[in-house]
């Protein structure tokens, strides 16, 4: 999980800048089937935030690959981590859709899932979807997105508010985090 998490995050970080060494450096390690150059890339690429946010899941908990399909009512059962970044552009509900519709009515509001769209939009290999990582208490949602926020909103924009057809498949390969005890965020 956290290796995908690692992935995903330097995709995000370089976004534009994929010919730069580090994020190669760190996407070989990450890729390179070695556990010890594996948790190299890891510590480089996640975050302390990111870090802390693992001590926030719950000590029992199984993980799964699981294919989420590109739908709207799939969509819509996705929601955000209570955070202020991202309760600012949900209006307070956490829920994926609310955050699209204000990114898309007022960009300049989080310009990082911004940014995230537009590349969805010149260049759709440049948004890396692998580690995108949702916990539920059931397999059938509601979810909560533990990695992959600013990627799950833009998708969502694209797909359904700007009507546009980005990925060839009808599913988006998730981490998936069952637990009956849910996230204990604080």
């Amino acid at each position: 999980m956290l290796r995908r998490w690692a992935i995903g995050e330097v995709y995000v970080e370089y976004l534009s800048a994929m010919a730069d060494p580090a994020a190669q450096e760190t996407l070989k390690w990450l890729q390179s089937n070695n556990p010890r150059l594996e948790r190299k890339g890891i510590k480089r690429s996640l975050k302390l935030h990111h870090l802390s946010l693992v001590d926030c899941l719950p000590l029992k908990i199984n993980w799964y690959l699981a294919k989420m399909e590109l739908k709207k009512s799939e969509l819509n059962k996705l929601y955000t981590l209570p955070v202020p970044e991202l309760a600012k552009i949900t209006n307070f509900t956490y829920r994926v859709p609310y955050a699209a519709r204000i990114v898309q009515n007022i960009p300049s509001l989080n310009l990082r899932i911004t940014g995230i769209i537009n590349s969805f939009k010149s260049d759709t290999s440049q948004v890396q979807l692998s580690g995108i990582t949702f916990i539920a208490k059931q397999k059938d949602g509601p979810y909560t997105i533990i990695e992959g926020n600013g990627r799950s909103i833009g998708l969502y924009n694209i797909l359904f508010l700007q009507k546009m057809s980005v990925l060839k498949e009808g599913y988006v390969e998730i981490v998936l985090g069952l637990s009956k005890e849910g996230i204990q965020y604080v």
